[in-house]
């Protein structure tokens, strides 16, 4: 891939015209001439034009690289799997998954952020007992990265609880006004994740205001095989909501309905988790 197929890819998967991704920064014309491999342009051009579009740049000289994109997919494929242990309420599954990162051949700095989003699901499912340096050092490091990649979003995902209703609704809301148009099935899961997050700190503070901004935005993302569990999820806790804000009794039996749908589907202990949820706060 040359530089200008991937600049073409980065552009059209922003849903970007050639002058909204060129900006000021270089002419429309001599830009689009880039794309198609008849131009040239200069580091300094391709920094600020990344940085513009608040690409990566470490990642987009990256994916230059042939071996870039394996290396992505085994990076990618762990955090699947820390993610289905989380669901799964699987610690020791979790510290195994720790395990296998230290004996990797990830970078030293990869290794490091596999191992923090892990513990960071850890300490996620040890509310009794909380690491106040984790949580400090996963905040720390949400902020520290310059732009909201998949890594960034998993992190903020995993620490959301660490913060408070009010500062995760502005910050969500932010991320959805400036991802919401992004068709990268990576992106959609983060931004229902986060929304999921929201829905169940405002259930356990009941504080429901502007709840339809949330829902609304992932109703309106088209269910499709990757994030058809999410939009599940999402599902249960819209109708906990329902419920609690108009008992609705009806809204019940389509949570009893959920769970039940996870728990054939092989989750039980997650489905076990949103039954004590209702339970707890019905």
């Amino acid at each position: 891939m040359t530089v200008g197929d991937l600049l073409r890819y980065y552009r059209v998967n922003q849903n970007k015209t050639l002058k909204e991704f060129a900006g000021s920064i270089i002419d429309r014309s001599y830009y689009s001439k880039v794309e198609k491999n008849i131009h040239q342009i200069s580091i300094n051009n391709l920094i600020d034009l990344l940085n513009y579009n608040q690409i990566n740049t470490t990642e987009f000289i990256g994916k230059l690289d042939p071996n870039y994109e394996n290396y992505q997919s085994k990076l990618q494929t762990q955090r699947k799997l820390m993610e289905e242990a989380y669901y799964q309420v699987d610690k020791d599954k979790l510290q195994e998954i720790k395990m296998l990162v230290s004996e990797s051949d990830f970078s030293e700095k990869d290794k490091e952020m596999q191992t923090l989003i892990a513990s960071g699901f850890i300490e996620l499912l040890s509310p009794d007992n909380p690491n106040q340096k984790l949580r400090d050092k996963i905040k720390k490091q949400v902020f520290e990265i310059p732009n909201f990649n998949s890594t960034k979003f998993m992190l903020y995902c995993n620490s959301m609880r660490f913060y408070s209703l009010s500062d995760n609704k502005t910050i969500v809301k932010r991320l959805i006004e400036q991802y919401k148009n992004y068709e990268s099935k990576i992106v959609q899961k983060s931004l229902i994740s986060i929304v999921i997050n929201i829905l169940i700190f405002s259930i356990e503070e009941n504080d429901f205001k502007n709840m339809d901004y949330y829902i609304s935005f992932v109703n309106n993302i088209p269910t499709n095989p990757d994030i058809f569990f999410y939009k599940n999820i999402m599902g249960f806790f819209t109708s906990f909501i329902q419920y609690k804000n108009k008992k609705d009794k009806s809204a019940l039996k389509y949570c009893n309905l959920i769970i039940e749908n996870i728990s054939i589907a092989g989750m039980p202990k997650y489905a076990k988790e949103l039954s004590e949820f209702k339970k707890k706060y019905q």
